[in-house]
This record gives C-alpha cells, structure tokens and sequence, in this order.
C-alpha cells in the first residue's frame, strides 16, 4: 500500500516515532476537532523557513504566501473533490487565487465544472485574471460579501484573514453542503485554541497529517461538513 522514502528508512526513526507513523496510517480520516491533539511533527523554526528564507514562494512572479506542505496539499484537495465554487478570505496580493485557478484549469475542472474562484479582501487587488473574481469586504461581515444561494457545490473554503474566524465558520457551514471542505489558515497556536469549530465540521486527517502530525499552516482544520 505504501511506497515511499519513508516505507524505505522507517528504522531509521526512533521507536516512539515509529509508532506515530503507524497511528497516522490507521487512524480513522474523519475525526472530531475535540478529539484531536493540537501538536504538530513540524517544528516552529522548520514551519516557518517554510514559506521562504530569502524571499516568500511566488506564483507568477506575485507573492503566494503558503507553506510548501499546503503548496503540496491543496492541488490534491481540489483534484479529490473538484470544487464548483472555491472561496477565499483574504486575498493578500492576489496569488493564491491566481494560483487556484491555474490549478483548476490545469484539471480541466473549469470546462467540466465551471468552477471559479471567489476571492475577497478589504482591499482587494486589482488584477483581471480569468476564473477569478476579486471581490472588496470585511469579514465582520462575511454575510453579505458573497451570493451563497447561488453559489455551485461543491465548495472548498479558504481562511487566510484572520478576522471574525469563528463567525466565518458559523456563517458558511449554515450554507455548506456535505462533502464541502473548508480550511482555517494559520491555526497553529494560540489561534488554533480559541476555535469554536461547529461539531458537524470533521476534521480529514488524511490531509492534515499528510506529511507527519498536523504538518501544515491549517493545525486540524482542514475540515469536512458532514
């Protein structure tokens, strides 16, 4: 079932780390937020080197802002589940969404499903890019920024502002689907511990435990509704 450097070196490791791995892999993939640990297999200095040491990663030229583990992790995300509609919360310069897109489009998910990427910030860029609309608003109030009864699942939700969080989740998981995801940026630490994670949004810990314990910028919230 497996075949990696790890399956290859796993005595390498330590007994204890050994036994992390082996509870990784038969851990059941949808969990309540509850129930999880809020440790991560990263290390603080390694998690943050990992946007960059020298200048932050790039796509297109246009600063992304993501870790490589979730450079890695949200292609499989929208690949597994092919979302119609992606929202993101936070736009920063604008490549995150630019780079959505590519990824979409590079699945031909933009011919079968149309999908389109919705991305919002208080000062949003000004960049015309096609399968993206760049949308002005502020997260306190997330209710009348985007057209959610219009919207085609599935969707995949992206909260990258750090405002209002818990009245975010509140608000889209009452217009979710089942099988939308919706992923919390940033979660490490003190942020993770102030969460009111609804109990009908399960943790996939496939994903947030993808490259070790929560070894991502989304510390068990890469979430699932139910």
């Amino acid at each position: 079932m497996f075949n990696t450097y790890l399956d290859k070196n796993l005595n390498v490791l330590p007994k204890n780390k050994q036994a992390d791995v082996k509870n990784i892999r038969e851990q059941n993939r949808f969990v309540s937020f509850s129930d999880r640990p809020n440790t991560s297999h990263i290390p603080i200095d390694s998690f943050l080197l990992s946007q960059g040491v020298k200048d932050c990663i790039t796509w297109r030229g246009i600063a992304l802002g993501k870790s490589v583990y979730d450079f890695a992790l949200i292609p499989m995300i929208i690949w597994e589940n092919r979302p119609a509609t992606i929202l993101e919360i936070g736009s920063g310069e604008g490549a995150s969404a630019i780079w959505m897109a590519d990824i979409c489009k590079s699945y031909n998910l933009s011919t079968y499903y149309a999908t389109h990427v919705y991305s919002m910030d208080i000062d949003p860029p000004d960049i015309p890019y096609n399968g993206v609309t760049f949308l002005r608003g502020n997260s306190e109030e997330i209710h009348s920024i985007f057209d959610v009864e219009t919207l085609p699942h599935p969707w995949l939700i992206i909260e990258d502002a750090h405002v209002n969080v818990n009245g975010v989740m509140e608000y889209f998981t009452n217009h979710m689907q089942r099988n939308d995801y919706m992923i919390i940026e940033d979660s490490r630490g003190v942020k993770g511990s102030t969460l009111q994670v609804p109990s009908n949004l399960l943790v996939d810990t496939y994903y947030c435990d993808y490259f070790g314990r929560n070894a991502t910028s989304a510390v068990n919230t890469i979430l699932r509704k139910e």
